[in-house]
This record gives structure tokens, sequence and C-alpha cells, in this order.
């Protein structure tokens, strides 16, 4: 993450440099302020916000109650699962748990990336 002072900082989602005003205050961060800005925070909070409790319930039953990748349980990982969207369109692809859920994201979503790491899982599955 890049700052060219004390007065912008750059977003995680968007990658603009911005003005500090431009993201929410945190008492548990080092630079006291948040990663994402207020713009992309309101995007992500949008989205969650429109898959109501029906939605949600009924997506839980179309992936019978797992994580969409893994197939963990709620239960199992002991955290309810996470509504994963695009970023770009915003559409809703379903229901992950917050390990899948971070793993996309560490990955932004990029499937060269994504098929990148799963080669060379295979490609080192019987290092030592």
């Amino acid at each position: 993450m890049r700052t060219s002072n004390d007065d912008t900082k750059e977003c995680r989602k968007c990658l603009r440099l911005l003005p500090v005003e431009q993201f929410r205050f945190s008492n548990t961060r080092e630079n006291k302020r948040h990663n994402i800005c207020r713009t992309c925070r309101n995007i992500h909070r949008q989205v969650t916000r429109t898959a109501n409790r029906e939605e949600y319930e009924t997506l839980l039953e179309k992936q019978n109650n797992v994580c969409a990748i893994c197939g963990i349980t709620a239960e199992e990982v002991g955290k309810k699962l996470i509504i994963d969207h695009n970023h770009e369109t915003l559409k809703i692809r379903g229901l992950l748990c917050w390990r899948c859920n971070s793993g996309l994201g560490f990955f932004k979503d990029n499937q060269a990336h994504l098929a990148m790491a799963i080669e060379y899982l295979v490609r080192n599955d019987d290092a030592s």
C-alpha cells in the first residue's frame, strides 16, 4: 500500500490514492485508518444488504448448508457463511466460509493467479 504523505492513502480495493479523510477511523490500526475507502466499503455493504434473510436461506439451502468451495458447514468452521460477490458486477456468487472467502480475496478474484497457485501445489506436492 502506497502513501505519498500523511494526508493521502491508497485504498486496497480500488487502488486510488485518496485523502485520509476518505478512510474510516480505527483505533486498532497502526495508522488509525482503515485500508478500504468509504466508497468501496459502502459498495460492499450495499451488496451484503441486498441479500435479505430469505435470499440467504435460499442460497444456503441450494448449497446444502455448506461452503460453495470447500464444503464445510458454518457449524464446523464456527462462523456464519459469507456472501461472496463479483466486485465488478456486484452479483452474488454464493456463500463461502471465511477461509475460502479470504483466499479469494488474497488472490483478488484473479483466475490466472489462482490457476498458477494450483499448478504450484501440484508441482510441489511431494516436496519435503
